[in-house]
């Protein structure tokens, strides 16, 4: 197998029947192997297409060992897109795969330069691409372009550049191998898609769980109930204390009881939460009421040296409505006494 750093020697003659191509591609013979082992493995679409690039590899190998005519029908029958390129960018070859990919017959891509060809996007994609392997010399893996053609379709090829010398080291043009990966690109979008459409769904119900795990209903004018099921958390503990003050704000409440009947026991921590609720609730001008404590949470208040006094504890719900309605009419009496 040849070398990549092997230069072909432009005084060794030809085929009389090879002046067809250009020398620049003649001097291609013992350069363009590299490409073998350069098609993208990341960017295959399943084992049908990286069967087709494998085979492509091997097949432009034997095509440069043949006479002109044979290598223009192999070149053409590879699935994978060949150019060549002098230094000046001008198109000496392409296979008709490349041809077709681009929509452009090949005697109208042969002897031009991208901006001659394509719309302006893809030609000065296509150019800066191409002048970095043959301004540095160095071959180029994998390189993923973004295409549009005339008639406003676009997508993606990924390529396999490789810059070749003449006799004496200096860089002459390049060769390049590409596949079209747009279906792929295509997929991995449309799964980006679905996975943040996921992820807002997810936080939407998550949304809709935390909302329906604290209600704050109005049964009153004034007075709201907050009925708690389940286990308690920190993290439940702050959610609840922000449904409570947005509930005082929105119903401007008098009274919140907390209904604590579902909850089966709470530890310090979302005690202290629930105790500085309670402080928020009365910052906002309202009191409030805690009611349904079972004989678990009551053991584990006294146990953790709870400070209640300050917090109305009544047995149930009904207590706890009883209370706020009495209050309430309590506080309508003595404003109507003072008018």
């Amino acid at each position: 197998m040849w070398s990549a750093e092997t230069t072909y020697d432009r005084t060794r003659p030809d085929n009389d029947d090879e002046g067809p191509l250009s020398e620049e591609v003649v001097t291609l013979r013992r350069r363009v192997v590299e490409l073998e082992q350069q098609l993208p493995e990341t960017h295959r679409s399943g084992a049908a297409q990286a069967a087709a690039c494998a085979a492509a590899g091997q097949e432009l190998v034997d095509v440069l060992s043949l006479r002109p005519a044979e290598q223009a029908a192999l070149l053409d029958a590879l699935p994978a897109m060949i150019f060549f390129k002098d230094r000046e960018h001008r198109y000496l070859l392409v296979n008709k795969a490349y041809a077709d990919h681009h929509r452009v017959p090949a005697e109208k891509i042969v002897g031009r330069r991208d901006e001659e060809i394509f719309v302006a996007e893809t030609a000065r994609t296509y150019h800066e691409s191409d002048e970095a392997v043959m301004a540095s010399g160095e071959p180029s893996r994998n390189v993923e372009l973004h295409w549009r053609l005339e008639d406003g379709s676009e997508g993606w090829t990924v390529e396999n550049d490789v810059p070749y010398r003449d006799a004496s080291g200096r860089v002459v043009g390049m060769v390049g191998v590409g596949i079209d990966v747009t279906a792929q690109k295509q997929a991995e979008q449309a799964l980006r898609r679905a996975e943040a459409e996921l992820l807002a769904t997810r936080e939407r119900l998550l949304d809709t769980i935390s909302a329906l795990s604290t209600p704050v209903l109005p049964i009153d004018d004034g007075i709201l109930v907050v009925p708690l099921v389940g286990h308690i958390d920190p993290a439940r503990s702050a959610q609840i204390m922000g449904a409570l003050l947005q509930g005082i704000e929105r119903h401007r409440a008098d009274f919140v009881i907390l209904d604590l009947t579902g909850v089966p026991l709470i530890d310090g921590a979302v005690t202290a939460h629930l105790l500085r609720a309670a402080h928020a609730v009365r910052l906002l001008g309202a009191q409030c009421i805690l009611v349904g404590i079972s004989p678990a949470i009551a053991g584990a208040l006294v146990q953790l040296g709870a400070d209640l006094q300050r917090v109305i504890l009544l047995k149930d719900l009904r207590a706890g409505v009883r209370h706020a309605l009495a209050r309430r009419s309590r506080g309508g009496a003595a404003a109507r006494a003072t008018t």
